[in-house]
């Protein structure tokens, strides 16, 4: 594989990486102020059904995240061991 192909790979996978971290931290959050409504007079603003699949969204990723991570670890030969998955 050529230096500038890996590189733009390794670029790819960053940028993916960030966009699907801050789109899960938003999706965190909101479960987070969903779960602070439960309690007041108005309720959760989600539904038993959007939470769960919101939280689905999540997990699925958090997983997809985590790989993308792990081909990076990978493509910048950083120590074998360090990542491993768990």
């Amino acid at each position: 594989m050529s230096d500038v192909h890996e590189e733009r790979r390794i670029r790819q996978l960053v940028r993916r990486l960030e966009d699907r971290l801050y789109t899960t931290q938003v999706l965190a959050e909101l479960l987070l102020k969903n779960a602070d409504r439960r309690p007041s007079d108005l309720g959760p603003y989600l539904n038993d059904h959007q939470e769960g699949a919101l939280m689905d969204a999540v997990i699925h990723l958090s997983r997809s995240n985590h790989d993308d991570f792990l081909k990076l670890v990978d493509l910048t030969r950083l120590p074998s061991g360090l990542y491993e998955q768990r």
